[in-house]
């Protein structure tokens, strides 16, 4: 429907603009979760890319080069890495807001005490 920048424009719409949205709205609760929002990003980033490389490597499934715009690092797109990314954010940005407005916490965690 796009051509190259399909995948993009996806992206874009269905993970860019809410993440946005939310940074906008509580950007500050979220930030106060960045180091776990950063570890979280990073474990996807490893995870995704062994699950997805490794399935595309034996052919389990193939990315249709029609809809990307053709960088590819370690044997991924530069569009499945945006996804991985970008989901990864938007739950756990939703989680943040979620435990912050229900007020449940991890076991073991400290509270603040007020």
């Amino acid at each position: 429907m796009f051509g190259t920048h399909t995948y993009l424009i996806w992206l874009g719409l269905f993970i860019g603009l809410p993440l946005l949205g939310l940074g906008l709205r509580q950007g500050r609760v979220i930030w106060r979760q960045r180091r776990a929002l950063a570890w979280t990003v990073g474990g996807s980033l490893a995870g995704g890319w062994l699950w997805d490389a490794a399935a595309v490597r034996v052919g389990l499934w193939y990315y249709n080069p029609d809809f990307l715009i053709g960088w590819w690092w370690a044997g991924l797109p530069l569009e499945e890495w945006l996804w991985i990314v970008g989901v990864t954010l938007l739950f756990g940005a939703i989680t943040v807001l979620v435990i912050e407005r229900t007020g449940v916490h991890v076991a073991g965690a400290q509270k603040d005490k007020a």
